[in-house]
């Protein structure tokens, strides 16, 4: 899979992971947890989440695979 497969595909996840940080917050809060850990938890679990997918999708596109 070349650089343009691996963004259509990194598209493709990070509105996913959004829609499931949403349904955690959401959870969360109905719940009974605070505001503080309904919205930061979810919010900083996306935010590791997308730089890790990001990073990894980075180092597979720049090996270079003769695309």
């Amino acid at each position: 899979m070349g650089p343009r497969g691996l963004l259509s595909l990194f598209a493709a996840l990070v509105p996913l992971l959004v829609a499931l940080a949403g349904a955690a917050s959401f959870f969360l809060l109905r719940a009974g947890y605070g505001v503080l850990v309904g919205g930061l938890v979810p919010f900083a679990g996306l935010m590791v989440a997308v730089v890790v997918l990001g990073v990894m999708f980075a180092r597979v596109a720049g090996r270079g695979g003769g695309d």
